[in-house]
């Protein structure tokens, strides 16, 4: 008689990436639940645009910055120190628990990537030594330049913020070119550009390359509670797995790998020497 194992709920709910990406794309430019706005969400998402859900956590901690090079941070009580622990409270939160699942289930500019990267076109891997830009550009850019200028830098250069400035202009809203802000918002729009053409061929650039949040949870794949489980004693190293990874990985070797963005694709070969689990 034939029989079949039960999937927990949570594995089924872990399997349902494209629905995961859909909702969250949604709920996450929800204008009717714009009174959410200050709670910081845990990925890339531009809070500057009229239809975001959640406060980026990069626009808080710059602005953090920012108001403590001009002093006006007075105590850890005042409204500014308190956005920014609470931007750095979810992304450690996020980090501890999940990793950089958030980043391959969440992230709405990582959804526009993966669905870019269906394109029919040949592909190339980037190598994995270009994720290690990702941590200094979060403390560059988003923390160390900002303090020191007085000025929100990463936000001028933001693809995801660049996708608000195209809103605006077509709202008939002027941008470009008629201010200094303008021609940081050309050349927000022209980075924009530059990386979707590079998502045609090649798995998600933004995310491999420049993305500091992606930088920051990839410090927490060796200890977050959901991970990836390699019975390494009896895996035949048949590569099937390090095949089907986006990233370029070998999950055989280091599941717990920084660029890794848990996709958890590797755990759809049917290896039953690779399982996605959870320690808490």
């Amino acid at each position: 008689m034939k029989t079949t194992t039960k999937i927990p709920t949570w594995r089924r709910f872990l399997t349902n990436r494209r629905t995961i990406q859909s909702t969250a794309l949604v709920l996450s430019n929800a204008y009717f639940l714009s009174f959410l706005r200050f709670i910081p969400c845990g990925y890339l998402q531009c809070s500057n645009c009229a239809l975001s859900t959640f406060s980026c956590p990069l626009i808080l901690i710059q602005r953090g910055a920012v108001m403590a090079s001009m002093g006006m941070i007075s105590g850890w009580d005042s409204k500014f120190a308190t956005s920014v622990l609470a931007a750095f409270a979810v992304l450690v939160l996020f980090g501890a628990v999940f990793g950089s699942w958030g980043c391959g289930w969440l992230c709405p500019f990582g959804f526009l990537q993966d669905l870019l990267a269906k394109v029919p076109v040949k592909k190339f891997k980037l190598p994995l030594w270009s994720g290690f830009l990702r941590l200094p550009i979060f403390i560059g850019l988003v923390i160390t330049v900002p303090y020191l200028t007085k000025h929100m830098f990463f936000c001028d250069i933001c693809p995801s913020g660049a996708i608000n400035n195209l809103w605006q202009q077509a709202l008939h809203i002027p941008l470009f070119f008629n201010t200094p802000q303008g021609i940081w918002a050309t050349v927000s729009v022209t980075f924009l550009v530059c990386l979707l053409l590079m998502a045609l061929f090649t798995h998600r650039p933004f995310c491999s390359l420049f993305c500091p949040i992606g930088g920051f949870y990839g410090l927490f794949n060796r200890i977050s509670g959901l991970f990836l489980k390699v019975d390494k004693e009896n895996c035949g190293s048949c590569g099937r797995c390090a095949k089907v990874c986006p990233q370029g990985i070998d999950p055989s070797l280091n599941p717990t790998h920084s660029q890794c963005n848990r996709c958890l694709e590797c755990t759809t070969t049917k290896c039953e020497f690779i399982n996605v689990d959870l320690r808490i």
